[in-house]
């Protein structure tokens, strides 16, 4: 009897242990890891494909996607009815951005004058979900939207240099000018986006911000060329050896009467408001940069913050230590839909926007969300591109 009690002891606890690997067997896969067929239609809501060819549709937009999980970039081209068929992709939350240049021909057609800088984009859709338990077509709408002077935000270094220490000072922001013409930079407003407001509808909230000197023409940036602004414009490779020469870049960032570094042979930013600290600052794993074209003294003051309308943001720019966790997201997505980064301190690493054409003059990707335009490198490259 005292056996036969044993055995059946053990035997339940047989029973138990298999029971719960049984639990632990890997459970059937749900809809968004299936791999499915979807269709995107491309719906132009500003009327001018109605009045050129009949239909809304979007014709010959090229549609990129990248998914948010997996980080896969795709390219497609829409057909003749403004459709995009995509086919083994797996279900996820995908990045999309839909553009299709207008031709002065086209133009010309719909309004009657041959203008050019002229596209349609998805200005206000830039995530979909596609899952492959849902039998629907994915709208997305795109609009006019005018090109514009085409500066952008091209590259920012923020993390510092390895082997140094705790050294941060060489920090920077780098524009280009990707247009086919001269842009001056005096009266740009260069401004961080605070921590401690939310994307307003309307504007965004800054307690740091700085101009370029000038009175209209002081500051030409040639078709193709690059303006770095600098944290401090010395050679920041005396003091640590993996960083960089900065001593001959457009701007510098120079705070007056606090400890800060001059260099008199760069022009200086004209400080316009920073509440806190005794130089430029930009955050070593996460920040927010824009850049306007406004009067400063028009900008409403609230609670130490200058308040910067969206329709005055030429470009912006947000890196995050995830860049995939993008509820921590200051910018409004119509700015910048995704973020860059996921680069730790003091590794000497930058964020630089992705060069599409490389003829006599670099394109840089701009379809304002980070997440598709910006790669990160190695290390930084003021006043160049890596890729020349």
């Amino acid at each position: 009897m005292h056996r036969g009690k044993i055995f059946l002891s053990m035997l339940w606890m047989l029973i138990v242990f298999c029971c719960d690997k049984i639990v632990d067997l890997p459970q059937k896969p749900d809809a968004l890891e299936r791999v499915g067929k979807f269709q995107i239609y491309l719906e132009d809501q500003s009327g001018y494909m109605e009045k050129l060819t009949g239909r809304s549709g979007v014709f010959d937009a090229a549609v990129s996607l990248k998914s948010k999980s997996l980080g896969l970039d795709f390219d497609f081209k829409s057909d003749s009815n403004g459709v995009v068929i995509v086919e083994n992709m797996v279900s996820d939350d995908y990045f999309v951005t839909a553009k299709r240049g207008l031709t002065p021909e086209e133009m010309e057609l719909i309004s009657g004058v041959a203008t050019s800088n002229i596209e349609l984009q998805n200005r206000d859709c830039k995530m979909i979900t596609l899952r492959a338990d849902v039998d629907s077509t994915i709208v997305v709408t795109m609009n006019i939207v005018s090109l514009g002077e085409q500066l952008v935000i091209s590259e920012i270094y923020a993390c510092g240099p390895p082997e140094a220490g705790l050294y941060y000072h060489d920090k920077y922001v780098e524009l280009y000018n990707q247009s086919d013409s001269t842009i001056y930079l005096d009266s740009l407003l260069v401004a961080l986006v605070s921590k401690a407001y939310p994307r307003d509808a309307d504007y965004v909230y800054s307690k740091n911000v700085w101009m370029v000197p000038g009175t209209g023409r002081d500051h030409p940036l040639a078709p193709g060329e690059f303006a770095v602004m600098a944290e401090d414009a010395i050679d920041h490779t005396i003091n640590a050896p993996h960083s960089v020469d900065l001593s001959m870049v457009r701007f510098e960032f120079y705070k007056p009467e606090s400890p800060d570094i001059d260099n008199p042979n760069i022009p200086n930013m004209q400080l316009i408001l920073q509440v806190y600290g005794y130089d430029w600052l930009i955050g070593g794993e996460k920040d927010a940069l824009i850049i306007a074209r406004v009067n400063p003294d028009s900008l409403e003051y609230r609670d130490e913050h200058l308040l910067i309308p969206y329709d005055k943001i030429i470009d912006g720019v947000e890196y995050l230590s995830d860049p995939a966790n993008l509820r921590d997201k200051k910018l409004h997505e119509s700015i910048d839909a995704g973020a860059t980064g996921g680069i730790e301190f003091y590794t000497g690493k930058s964020m630089e926007r992705i060069a599409l054409l490389k003829t006599d003059k670099l394109i840089l990707k701009d379809d304002n969300n980070s997440s598709l335009d910006f790669i990160v490198i190695d290390a930084p490259t003021p006043q160049f591109h890596h890729s020349q």
